[in-house]
């Protein structure tokens, strides 16, 4: 590149992961089993990630629930009981399914960034950097990124050419 009018500007753009400036840095920044995805592959899997967040929600709510029971229940039986093992055995295998469902989520690009309130992250580039395309619940689209060593708080518009 001889001119400046040849070096590409930009502004919040969301590009493609072979856009990345420092690749091989990039990709080790990159969990093990994640993977980088564009803002429009991204955008497809925001419905099902959705629903996943609210499943994990759910489970959460449920597990700490049981979790109060357990408690008051041990306060009066032997930890032999069984009816403490059958809640224990129930505790267990919701923390199986919360297992399944991150699993699920996973899949699909997204991470859990966030529990409550519910925040989704994707791997993406934005000028030619990884950066984690950001959503919270109640948010439409999924219109902000931050950068992966920064919080959601540090969030930026995307901007689209």
């Amino acid at each position: 590149m001889s001119d400046m009018s040849e070096i590409p500007i930009y502004s919040g753009r969301p590009m493609e992961i072979t856009d990345l400036l420092d690749y091989e840095q990039a990709i080790d920044e990159v969990p093990s089993g994640a993977k980088v995805v564009t803002i429009e592959e991204a955008r497809l899997s925001l419905i099902s990630a959705r629903k996943l967040l609210i499943e994990l929600q759910s489970i959460s709510d449920n597990a700490a629930d049981l979790t109060e029971e357990l408690d008051i229940i041990l306060e009066s039986y032997d930890s032999n009981h069984d009816h403490v093992s059958e809640l224990a055995d129930y505790l267990a295998s919701m923390i199986q399914s919360w297992h399944g469902v991150v699993e699920k989520l996973e899949k699909t690009g997204a991470k859990m960034a966030c529990l409550d309130p519910g925040r989704l992250e994707w791997y993406g580039v934005v000028d030619g950097q990884l950066v984690l395309y950001s959503w919270s619940q109640g948010e439409e689209d999924i219109e902000w990124y931050h950068g992966v060593n920064s919080s959601f708080l540090s969030r930026k518009p995307l901007i689209e050419a």
